[in-house]
C-alpha cells in the first residue's frame, strides 16, 4: 500500500485548523454581536443626545405654534448621519410631524417628552421619537466586521503554518521515515531489513516521547526479525541438507532393496520351479501334477470339454539300470521325457510320477486324438536309441489311456482306470496302448 508522504501531518493540520477556524468564527460572531451591542448602545446615547439638545428649541416653536419652525428643526434632525427618522406628536394636530423612516420596527427608537419651562413652571408640549434604521448600523460596523474576520483567518492561517512547520520536524519527519522504512520492507532479504532500520538524531533521545518509544520499539522489532529470519534460514538450509542426505540414504536404500526383491524374486522362481518340477527330467512333478489337473478338470466341466490321462512306464527299465547303471538309466529318463513333451501340445501336462513312470493330461481332446497322441509317443520311444558311453540302449514303454468327461468324479478315479489300463499293456506284451 502506498503511504502519501506527509499524509498524517496533512490530515493533522486540516484537523486543527478547522477546529481553530470554527473556534474563531464562535468568537468574531461573538464579538460581532458585542459589538453590534455597543454601537446600537452608542446609537441610543446619541439619540438621546440629540433628543436633549433639541428640545427646548422644539419645546419654544410649539409653544409659539410656529409650525414652520417645527418642520425646519425636524429636517435639520433627519441631515444628523445616524437619524433616519424624526417624529413628533402634539394635541394640536397641526403641529404633528413625521418625516424619514419611523414606521420602520427593526430601526432603534428613542422617545422622550418636549416641556416648555418659563423659569416657574414646566408644560408638556408632546413628545419627539427619534428613530435610526438598521442600515446606519450596518454601516457603522461593517468595516469591524472585516477586520474581525480578516483578523480570524490571518491568525488561523499562520498559526496552522506555525504549526505545520513544528508538527513535521517534531512528527511528521519522524513518521515520514517510519512509513517509507515500513514500505520498503522484504522479509526475505535480512540485508534489506537491516538497511530498513531508523536512525535517530540525539535530539530526539532527549525528548523520550511517545513517538521515539515507537520508532525504538520498530527498530527493536527489526532487530528481533533479522535474528529470528537467519534463524529460519540457518534452519531451512539445515533441513534441505538433511533432506537431501535422507533422500540420499533413501535412494541407495531403494536401490538396496530393489536389488533384494530382485534377487528374492529369482529366489522364489527357483524355489517355485524346484516344487513343482522333477529335477532330472525338468518335468511336473506328482503333487504339481495333481494340482494342474484338478484346475484343467474344473475347466472342462464348466466348458462341457473332454480330454484324457495317459500312464506311461518304461519296459524292463530295471534290466537298464541293472546292466548299465543308474547313470545309464537316468539318461533313458532323460531322453523319453523329452519325448513325451516334444509328442504333445503345448498345453499339455507332462509329469514324472516316479521312478520310471509318467503321467499326460491332454485337455480337449476326444478319444480319436488320444490314441492317436499316445501312439505317436509310443513310436517315438521305440524308435529312440541312447547312446551312453559307446552302449546303445533301446527303450520301449506301455500305456494305458482313460478318458475324462464333464462326469468324471476327480483326476484320481480317471488315473486309476489309466492306471490298470497300463498293466494290461503289460500284460499283453509290453510296448502296446490299452485304452
Amino acid at each position: 500500500m502506498a503511504i502519501r508522504k506527509s499524509a498524517l501531518m496533512k490530515r493533522l493540520i486540516v484537523t486543527i485548523f478547522s477546529l481553530y477556524f470554527i473556534i474563531a468564527v464562535l468568537v468574531s460572531v461573538v464579538h460581532i454581536l458585542f459589538e453590534y451591542k455597543n454601537i446600537r448602545n452608542q446609537i441610543e446615547l446619541d439619540l438621546k443626545s440629540i433628543h436633549t439638545s433639541s428640545a427646548n428649541s422644539l419645546s419654544a416653536a410649539i409653544w409659539n405654534f410656529n409650525s414652520e419652525q417645527v418642520v425646519k428643526l425636524v429636517d435639520g434632525l433627519l441631515t444628523l448621519q445616524f437619524v433616519s427618522g424624526v417624529e413628533i406628536h402634539h394635541n394640536n394636530d397641526g403641529l404633528n410631524v413625521a418625516k424619514g423612516d419611523v414606521y420602520n420596527r427593526s430601526s432603534i427608537l428613542y422617545e422622550g417628552p418636549i416641556i416648555y419651562g418659563d423659569g416657574t413652571t414646566d408644560r408638556m408640549m408632546g413628545i419627539l421619537k427619534l428613530t435610526s434604521s438598521q442600515s446606519i448600523i450596518i454601516d457603522r460596523i461593517k468595516i469591524n466586521v472585516i477586520f474581525i474576520i480578516a483578523n480570524a483567518f490571518l491568525k488561523t492561517f499562520f498559526l496552522s503554518i506555525i504549526i505545520f512547520i513544528i508538527g513535521y520536524r517534531i512528527i511528521g519527519k519522524p513518521l515520514d521515515e517510519l512509513f517509507r522504512s515500513v514500505s520498503r520492507l522484504d522479509f526475505d532479504d535480512v540485508s534489506q531489513v537491516e538497511r530498513s532500520k531508523i536512525e535517530l538524531d540525539e535530539k530526539f533521545f532527549k525528548h523520550k516521547d511517545e513517538l521515539t518509544f515507537l520508532i525504538l520499539a520498530y527498530n527493536k522489532t527489526l532487530d528481533k526479525l533479522v535474528s529470528r529470519t537467519t534463524q529460519r534460514d540457518q534452519a531451512r538450509t539445515e533441513l534441505e541438507e538433511k533432506n537431501m542426505s535422507l533422500k540420499h540414504s533413501v535412494n541407495e536404500k531403494t536401490l538396496a532393496l530393489q536389488e533384494k526383491i530382485t534377487e528374492l524374486n529369482g529366489m522364489n522362481e527357483k524355489l517355485a520351479i524346484l516344487a513343482s518340477r522333477d529335477p532330472l527330467t525338468n518335468l511336473l512333478n506328482r503333487r504339481c501334477f495333481f494340482e494342474r489337473a484338478e484346475q484343467e478338470l474344473s475347466r472342462l466341466k464348466r466348458n462341457n470339454k473332454q480330454a484324457a490321462v495317459v500312464i506311461v512306464d518304461i519296459d524292463f527299465f530295471k534290466v537298464v539300470n541293472d546292466k548299465y547303471g543308474h547313470p545309464a538309466g537316468d539318461a533313458v529318463l532323460t531322453v523319453i521325457s523329452k519325448i513325451l513333451k516334444n509328442s504333445v501340445r503345448q498345453h499339455d501336462l507332462v509329469s514324472r510320477f516316479g521312478g520310471e513312470e509318467f503321467a499326460i493330461f491332454l485337455s480337449d481332446v476326444d478319444m480319436e486324438k488320444a490314441i492317436m497322441l499316445a501312439e505317436r509317443m509310443r513310436k517315438n520311444i521305440a524308435e529312440q536309441q541312447v547312446i551312453y558311453k559307446g552302449d546303445i540302449i533301446k527303450s520301449t514303454a506301455s500305456f494305458g489311456l482313460s478318458m475324462l468327461t464333464s462326469d468324471s468324479q476327480d483326476i484320481n478315479s480317471v488315473i486309476n482306470d489309466a492306471d490298470k489300463l497300463l498293466y494290461e499293456a503289460k500284460e499283453s506284451g509290453r510296448n502296446n496302448l490299452k485304452y
